[in-house]
């Protein structure tokens, strides 16, 4: 496939990346500015604003799918995120470009698949309050996501890791994983790349977890 990834010198993404590649498939990263990626003959590294539409039309044009791993760490308020997916969708829709899929996090949503603590205590009385605006904005982007005509999937996912990847992740479809507190960042780039090559997951909730 090709590939536009997002987000692309993050943690996350820096895995995405370097599976992708691995995999066999033509990768376009987007970057901010100075970046660490390892030259390769299918990746094409482009500097772009990742919150202008008409800036990132040209490293969406060619692609297959668009990996949206843009995030915050910010500790306020913010809305990188919610921005950021308002713009790649934006410009998906000007190119004719229409798989995308969005990290987003699973710690706001309290339901169906939580053990009753992490329902009724930690996700509300804890992790809510302490992750407020970044869940806040990932609110926002899952929403700008699923009002756009883009054929999305929506993963979220739980506390992530730098820990070695287990070469496995559980998922669930609409709900959350029991006991899913967390997943390496490398087992998250697996399953991104996993539901790439998924038509199946289109317009879907995935909820991964080691």
């Amino acid at each position: 496939m090709q590939l536009t990834i997002f987000g692309a010198t993050g943690r996350t993404g820096g895995h995405l990346v370097r599976k992708a590649l691995a995999a066999g498939h033509e990768v376009t990263a987007v970057v901010r500015g100075q970046h660490a990626l390892a030259g390769h003959p299918r990746l094409r590294v482009i500097t772009a604003d990742v919150m202008n539409p008409n800036d990132i039309a040209t490293t969406i044009r060619d692609a297959d799918t668009v990996l949206n791993t843009v995030g915050s760490r910010e500790k306020g308020p913010t809305s990188v995120a919610t921005d950021s997916a308002l713009a790649i969708t934006e410009a998906m829709a000007s190119v004719g470009v229409r798989r995308l899929i969005l990290i987003s996090n699973s710690a706001r949503i309290a339901g169906t698949g939580d053990d009753w603590f992490t329902r009724f205590v930690v996700k509300p009385l804890i992790l809510r309050p302490l992750l407020r605006h970044s869940l806040d904005d990932m609110a926002g982007a899952e929403q700008a996501t699923r009002d756009s005509a883009v054929d999305w999937t929506i993963v979220r996912a739980p506390q992530l890791t730098d820990r070695p990847a287990q070469g496995s992740y559980r998922r669930a479809i609409e709900r959350n994983v029991t006991f899913g507190i967390r997943i390496s960042r490398e087992d998250l780039a697996a399953c991104l790349l996993d539901l790439a090559a998924d038509p199946g997951s289109i317009h879907q909730h995935i909820n991964v977890a080691n």
